[in-house]
């Protein structure tokens, strides 16, 4: 079984501890910034607006997945896709926000619902079987991936509408797992945000620096994600990680829909946002910046220099991943034109150091995760 788990979950697992505590006496020295309003506008304009966005999203998804699962044709297959769609598009705003809430027995929500790629023969096993669990540590048999899987797949990548329609119409355990499925991810999502209810007092309050509190959660977890980005939306797949001696375009995220790369741009947006401390722009409204990371920054001596570095970075990060061509998937294009996908890696590669290392250093955060990564 190949997973592409997010690596990082386990180690930011911590329990918050209180240190409340709003001067920074990091490596920019002691600043009057107010990290409580930092981190109180992280939680009620970035992340519990996010998470509502993604229930809305996965509830839409059980509606059309059930009339799918119903009545199987190419006009409900359809709407069930663009479903799809919309929910792992909204999953990107929702993947960094992995401690507290999104802690749960079986691991991380990342883990739970992002894991990819998905195991097609545990899947089919599964449907043979005509038993479907989300009790077990199988996290490629469930999830965006293999909802993804199942609605546009026959087994094979580029499968047509009517194939994929065939194989519901002739086995109804198929549509029985699809909907076990989708059900999983709309607890999962609604248990956590459940959770924040409790959790967010003792979030914004814990504002201080020491591993635990809720700045170290956020950039810990924030820089993971992007690392997530990096290595294995990018580096994997394009065969550019120590080790590896080929490329290995299977194991991009959506695979089978093809929207690898418009997932990473999403990917990428969600980012951006979490550092600059920016909302998520909706429908009939646009993002709105507030205080975050990026102010953070430059509060501390050298921080202006390097949000400077790190905007400079993220437009050439951003203008590398346009050069790829959508005229084909992500794999396709890794198999035959892999130069504008090793050069995204490459402008990302570059940004690690500014997350990074640089941000931990003038703001006194610890790394709390191991990637691996080599930086």
């Amino acid at each position: 079984m190949r997973l592409l788990s997010f690596f990082y979950s386990s180690v930011l697992a911590l329990a918050l501890t209180a240190c409340p505590s709003n001067t920074n006496t990091g490596g920019g020295g002691t600043t009057g910034f107010d990290r409580r309003t930092m981190i109180t506008s992280y939680a009620d304009r970035l992340i519990l607006p996010n998470y509502t966005d993604l229930q809305q999203a996965i509830g839409e998804l059980e509606a059309a997945t059930n009339t799918f699962s119903a009545t199987p044709n190419t006009t409900n297959l359809a709407a069930a896709q663009v479903a799809w769609d919309k929910a792992c598009a909204a999953w990107q705003h929702c993947a960094m926000f992995d401690f507290g809430p999104a802690d749960a027995p079986l691991g991380m929500l990342s883990q739970e619902l992002g894991t990819f790629p998905c195991s097609a023969s545990l899947i089919e096993s599964s449907i043979r079987q005509r038993n479907f669990t989300t009790s077990n540590f199988q996290r490629d048999t469930r999830g965006f991936s293999a909802i993804e899987y199942l609605l546009f797949s026959d087994s094979t990548v580029g499968a047509s509408a009517e194939r994929v329609v065939t194989r519901f119409v002739n086995d109804s355990s198929r549509a029985a797992v699809l909907r076990a499925m989708v059900s999983d991810a709309k607890a999962k999502v609604g248990n956590v945000i459940s959770r924040w209810s409790e959790y967010r007092s003792g979030f914004v309050s814990n504002d201080g620096t020491s591993v635990g509190s809720s700045t170290s959660l956020l950039f810990n977890t924030f820089v993971a994600n992007f690392e997530t980005l990096k290595n294995f939306k990018f580096g994997v797949p394009a065969g550019l990680r120590a080790g590896q001696t080929r490329t290995e375009p299977q194991r991009v995220e959506a695979l089978y829909s093809g929207r690898s790369l418009k997932f990473a741009k999403e990917h990428l947006t969600a980012i951006e946002n979490l550092w600059t401390g920016r909302t998520k722009t909706r429908q009939n409204i646009a993002a709105q910046d507030f205080i975050g990371f990026e102010e953070y920054l430059t509060s501390v001596q050298g921080g202006a220099e390097l949000v400077a570095n790190t905007k400079t970075q993220l437009t050439n990060a951003k203008n590398a991943l346009a050069t790829i061509p959508d005229i084909k998937t992500l794999s396709q294009t890794i198999e035959a034109n892999p130069a504008p996908v090793n050069a995204t890696f490459t402008e990302l590669q570059k940004l690690t150091r500014f997350f990074k290392s640089d941000m931990s250093s003038l703001l006194g955060l610890q790394i709390t995760y191991s990637s691996g990564d080599g930086d």
